[in-house]
C-alpha cells in the first residue's frame, strides 16, 4: 500500500504583492505557486500534492476537514469537528465527554450517525473544454449552465457512482472539475476527555497562546466488496490509496509549513458597505441573543452533568461563532477595515480608463450603499428572528421544522409517521423543557425590547394585551399547555387523530412567526436587490484590478495554504512565541476558572515526567502557530512540513485574525495548530491506546 502525505491548512487568498496570502486552487498550484513554495522550502513535488496527496484529505460533514493516517482507514480530525458524534454517543452511564473514549478493538468502535465524508478523486481545470463550447455563443447564465450540465453528464458516465460537479470562477472564465467519492459508515475510535481536548474553553477560544489538545480519531468502513455504504455490522475498514505519514521529528521557527482543507466561505472582495453591514446589522443581534442564551445554558450545565451532556455541542458551536463575531466587530474597528476598503474602492475608481467608466462605478457603489442601508432595519429584525425564535427557542424550532408534517402523521401510519417519530426522538433526546422555558423567557424579552412594534409577529400583541407584558407568565402558559413542550405529550398527540394540532398555542405562534418572517424577507429582498445587482457589477469591475495572481473566494472546495512557522509580533512591541508546551497547561490548571480544569491523571504524568519519546527538554510540545491564511471549514486540516509529513492539526485562529473573511494581514493573522507530538503523547501515555499508536507509527 502506497503511503503518502498531504498538506492541509486553512484557505488562502493570494496576490503577489501580498506575500503568501491566499486560498489556492490545487489545479493552479504548479502555474502560480510552485516557485514560491520551493523558495520557502517545499521538497515534495507539486504534482504529487495535487494528484495523490489530496486524496488523503477529506471533507468532514461539509464543515470541517480530516485526513487518513493509516492503511486501515483511520482518520484524525479536531475534537470539536467530531464533538456532535461524541455527544450523541454519551450518556449518564457512558460519559465520553467527561471521561474520553478509546476502543481497544475494532468491534468496540462506535458507529456515528449523520456523518458524511468525501474524498476528491479528480481535480482538473476544464476551462479550455468549457470555453471551447462558448465560442460564437452568447454566454448568458442559462447557456453556461446548460453547457456545464452537459460536460458534467459526460464525466458522470466516466466516473459512475461518483459525485461530479464543476465550479466556475473569474466571471465564468475559470472552471474546475471535482470528482468525489462519499462514505457514511464512520466510527469513533478514540477521543480524549473534553477537559484535555478543549482545555481553556471559551476563555482561550480564538486566542494565542493556546494549550488545547483538540483531536479525535475515527475510522471509515465499507462493504466487504469495497463499496461505500451505510453502517452494517459486516462492513470492513476502508483501505485508502493515500494516507499521511505522521512525523515526530518536530519543527523550528522559520520552517516551511502547508495545509490542505475545505475552507467555508470568504468575501475578500467585500465593499466597505458590506463590511459595515456585517458589523452593524448582522452581528449585533446574533451576539446579543447568543450571549444571553449561553449564560443560561452554562448555568444549567454546571449544575447538572446530564444537562451538560445534552447541551455540550449546542453550547460549544453557539459560543464559538458568537465570540468570533465579537472579535470580528472589534478588529474591523481596530484595524480600520472599512476605511481601508474605502481607500481600495477609491483607487479602483481612479484606475478607470475614462470618466464615463468611473461615473458608472461610482453609481454602482452608491447603489450598494443605498440598498444596504434601506434594508438594514429589516435585516436586523430577521437576525433576531433567526437567532431567538428560529435557533434559540428549541420548542419553536421543532414546530417550524416538523410541525406541518404532524397532521398527516396523525392520520398516516406509514413511512411519513415512522420518519417523524425518528426525528421526534432524536430531537428531544438532547432537549430539556426547563432549560428551553428559561431560554425562551430571556430571548422574548430581548426581541420585544429591541424591535419596533411593526417588526414583531402577532403573538406579541397577545403578550401585551392579555398578559400585560408579563413574558414569564406568557411563556409558562406555553409550556404548560403545548403538546410540543416535551416528547411525551407530542408522542401522545401523534397517537390521537382527533386532536387538532393546528389549534395548539405554539403551533399558532409558529405560524404567526413564519408569516412575519416572510413579510420581512420580502422587504429585505426588494430593498437589497439593488445592492445585490450592484455588487455583482462591482466584482466584475475589480476582477483584474491589482490582482496579478488570482484565487477565488473560499467556497468549501479543497484549497491549499502555505507559509512558515513564526512568532506573533504585536503592534505594542510585544512578541508572542510560536510554541506552547505541557508546562503551560499545568500553569493554567492552577486557575480557579473551570475552563482550566485538568484531570488529575494528566497532572500526575507531568509530575512523574513520564513523557517517553515525546520528551523535549523536560517538556512536551503542545500547540504552535504559523502565518497561513485560513478560515472556518479548515478545522481538522493536517499541517504538513516541507516533506509533506503530518506535524500538526489546524484547530483555530488568533484573536487578531477575526476579520480574515474580508482581508488578510500577514503580520497579525496566525493559524493555531495542535502539535502532533502532544496528540500522540495523550494517545500513548494518557490513554494507553497502544493499538492506535502502533497503527499510526508502526504502519
Amino acid at each position: 500500500m502506497k503511503k503518502l502525505i498531504l498538506l492541509l491548512f486553512l484557505s488562502i487568498y493570494v496576490m503577489v504583492s501580498r506575500a503568501d496570502e491566499g486560498m489556492w486552487l490545487l489545479s493552479r498550484l504548479k502555474q502560480y505557486n510552485e516557485a514560491r513554495m520551493k523558495e520557502l522550502g517545499l521538497k515534495v513535488p507539486v504534482d504529487v500534492i495535487v494528484d495523490s496527496l489530496s486524496q488523503a484529505i477529506i471533507s468532514f460533514n461539509g464543515n470541517g476537514t480530516a485526513s487518513f493516517i493509516s492503511k486501515d482507514g483511520l482518520l484524525v480530525t479536531n475534537y470539536h469537528c467530531a464533538y456532535a458524534g461524541i455527544q450523541q454517543s454519551s450518556s449518564d452511564e457512558n460519559n465520553y465527554i467527561r471521561d474520553g473514549f478509546w476502543a481497544s478493538r475494532r468491534e468496540d468502535e462506535i458507529p456515528l450517525s449523520g456523518i458524511n465524508i468525501s474524498i476528491n478523486r479528480v481535480i482538473k481545470d476544464v476551462s479550455d473544454e468549457v470555453n471551447a463550447k462558448l465560442i460564437g455563443v452568447k454566454a448568458d447564465r442559462k447557456v453556461i449552465s446548460e453547457i456545464l450540465s452537459g460536460i458534467v453528464a459526460g464525466y458522470r458516465k466516466q466516473y459512475p457512482g461518483m459525485q461530479v460537479n464543476i465550479r466556475s470562477y473569474r466571471n465564468n472564465s475559470l472552471h474546475v472539475l471535482y470528482v468525489a467519492q462519499s462514505f457514511s459508515d464512520v466510527r469513533l475510535v478514540g477521543a480524549p476527555p473534553y477537559a484535555i481536548a478543549k482545555f481553556g474553553g471559551e476563555t482561550d477560544n480564538w486566542t494565542w497562546p493556546r494549550h488545547g489538545c483538540d483531536f479525535a480519531y475515527l475510522r471509515v468502513y465499507v462493504s466487504k466488496d469495497g463499496k461505500s455504504t451505510g453502517y452494517h455490522a459486516d462492513n470492513v475498514p476502508y483501505h485508502p490509496d493515500v494516507y499521511l505519514k505522521v512525523s515526530t521529528e518536530g519543527y523550528k521557527k522559520g520552517d516551511y509549513a502547508m495545509s490542505i482543507g475545505y475552507p467555508g466561505y470568504t468575501n475578500r472582495n467585500a465593499t466597505s458597505m458590506q463590511i459595515w453591514e456585517t458589523q452593524h446589522v448582522l452581528n449585533p443581534p446574533m451576539i446579543k441573543i447568543r450571549t444571553a442564551r449561553q449564560e443560561i445554558l452554562q448555568k444549567f450545565m454546571r449544575e447538572d452533568e446530564s444537562l451538560r451532556i445534552k447541551y455540550a455541542e449546542k453550547f460549544a458551536s453557539s459560543a464559538n461563532y458568537c465570540k468570533n463575531s465579537i472579535g470580528m466587530n472589534q478588529w474591523i474597528e481596530d484595524l480600520k477595515v472599512c476605511e481601508k476598503k474605502a481607500e481600495y474602492e477609491l483607487a479602483f475608481l481612479n484606475s478607470c480608463k475614462n470618466d464615463s467608466v468611473r461615473q458608472y462605478y461610482e453609481s454602482v457603489l452608491r447603489d450598494i450603499d443605498k440598498g444596504i442601508k434601506d434594508a438594514a432595519r429589516y435585516r436586523t429584525a430577521m437576525g433576531y428572528y433567526v437567532e431567538a425564535l428560529g435557533e434559540g427557542c428549541e420548542m419553536l424550532r421543532f414546530v417550524s421544522s416538523f410541525g406541518k408534517a404532524i397532521p398527516h402523521a396523525q392520520r398516516d401510519k406509514g413511512e411519513m409517521r415512522a420518519n417523524l417519530l425518528v426525528n421526534v426522538k432524536m430531537y428531544y433526546k438532547d432537549y430539556s423543557e426547563k432549560v428551553d422555558c428559561t431560554v425562551m423567557k430571556a430571548l422574548l424579552k430581548i426581541v420585544r425590547d429591541d424591535l419596533d412594534a411593526d417588526l414583531l409577529p402577532e403573538f406579541f400583541e397577545t403578550l401585551k394585551n392579555e398578559y400585560r407584558g408579563d413574558v414569564d407568565k406568557f411563556v409558562d402558559d406555553l409550556y404548560e399547555h403545548s403538546v410540543f413542550a416535551n416528547q411525551e405529550r407530542l408522542l401522545a398527540a401523534l397517537d390521537n387523530p382527533s386532536l387538532n394540532i393546528k389549534e395548539d398555542v405554539v403551533y399558532k405562534m409558529s405560524e404567526q412567526l413564519e408569516k412575519k418572517r416572510r413579510e420581512l424577507f420580502r422587504l429585505v429582498d426588494g430593498k437589497r436587490a439593488v445592492a445585490q445587482r450592484a455588487i455583482l457589477e462591482y466584482n466584475k469591475g475589480i476582477l483584474n484590478f491589482d490582482q496579478q495572481n488570482y484565487y477565488p473566494n473560499a467556497d468549501k472546495t479543497i484549497r491549499l495554504s502555505y507559509g512558515t512557522i513564526c512568532d506573533l509580533p504585536l503592534e505594542n512591541g510585544d512578541v508572542k512565541p510560536f510554541q506552547t508546551c505541557l508546562s503551560g497547561v499545568i500553569r493554567k490548571a492552577k486557575s480557579d476558572n473551570p475552563d482550566f480544569y485538568l484531570p488529575d491523571k494528566l497532572k500526575k504524568l507531568w509530575e512523574s515526567k513520564d513523557f517517553g519519546r515525546y520528551n523535549q527538554n523536560g517538556d512536551v510540545p503542545a500547540d504552535f502557530i504559523m502565518n497561513g491564511d485560513v478560515t472556518g471549514g479548515n478545522s481538522g486540516s493536517p499541517l504538513l512540513n516541507a516533506k509533506g509529513e503530518l506535524i500538526g492539526l489546524v484547530f483555530d485562529c488568533n484573536w487578531e485574525s477575526m476579520t480574515r473573511d474580508f482581508n488578510f494581514d500577514q503580520k497579525l493573522h496566525r493559524v493555531i495548530c495542535l502539535d502532533v507530538r502532544y496528540l500522540l503523547f495523550i494517545t500513548e501515555k494518557y490513554a494507553h491506546a497502544e493499538n492506535v499508536i502502533n497503527e499510526i507509527l508502526k504502519d
